[in-house]
């Protein structure tokens, strides 16, 4: 029995129109009154992610989120940390100089805020899509002075895949490089993914590895599928995602796949 689901929430749990459809909805209900604890398991914000959380009606002690792919967990009920992992400056000033060669826009995850030298429409698009509180400082060389939870870049993906080229030979042991979607880039700490994130909750909860189970769609969501006891990937996943899975749904997420696959393996 599968006593833990984690849930990516862009192109998994979320239909285009970026809303949790009735269906999913009853599912997550059901699986939840089964004994099921569903965790939220996104690369976005906390604050980003809230509006869900409630609407799930997961603000309750003894639930849980997952945000910044992995880099921070926290229990819903009082929004306490129970584990981070952020970048340190001086790896985060190395990105900002390899984005600026490239012209990249770079985007740093500081508490709940979105910081940026500047609002772009890349930078606009997502913030519209995200609903971050954005900081726009002019600057971001002399504006960081500590830690960044999660640093991103947004742009076109040839642009990006040259970067990463670029950058493969010096991230090596130091910070976690993947794409979230063709046009982000994001990098987090080392010892911060969605598999590590989730394999350290369960640990925290008492459950074991084959009693977890896990779905996403994309390159940030492999380490989790590849975590879990079972790693179900929807159908509008990335066909390299699909191969690593334990299960592939037949519905995407514009068809209710979470239900799919609660349905399935849970009811």
């Amino acid at each position: 029995m599968y006593k833990l689901f984690a849930i990516d929430i862009d192109d998994t749990l979320l239909a285009k129109d970026l809303t949790i459809s009735r269906v999913n909805q009853k599912a997550i209900q059901k699986a939840r009154k089964a004994g099921v604890k569903i965790v939220i398991c996104s690369g976005r914000a906390t604050s980003s992610l809230w509006p869900y959380i409630q609407e799930l009606d997961l603000v309750q002690p003894k639930e849980y989120t997952i945000s910044y792919n992995g880099a921070m967990i926290i229990e819903n009920s009082n929004q306490r940390k129970c584990f981070y992992r952020g970048i340190s400056q001086t790896y985060t000033q190395h990105l900002l100089d390899v984005a600026n060669q490239w012209g990249i826009d770079v985007q740093l995850y500081i508490e709940d805020d979105l910081v940026v030298d500047r609002i772009t429409d890349r930078i606009h698009q997502y913030v519209v899509m995200s609903g971050m509180n954005v900081v726009e400082v002019g600057n971001l060389n002399t504006y960081i002075k500590g830690e960044t939870i999660k640093v991103l870049f947004n742009g076109n993906h040839e642009v990006l895949k040259k970067a990463v080229v670029e950058l493969e030979p010096w991230i090596q042991g130091k910070l976690h490089m993947f794409f979230s979607k063709p046009e982000y880039l994001e990098f987090v700490n080392i010892e911060a993914n969605k598999g590590l994130a989730v394999l350290h909750l369960a640990k925290e909860l008492g459950i074991e590895r084959e009693n977890i189970m896990t779905i996403g769609d994309s390159f940030n969501d492999l380490y989790m599928i590849e975590a879990a006891g079972m790693g179900i990937a929807v159908a509008n996943a990335h066909p390299d995602i699909k191969k690593l899975a334990d299960y592939v749904t037949k519905k995407t997420h514009e068809e209710d796949a979470v239900a799919e696959a609660i349905g399935k393996f849970l009811l």
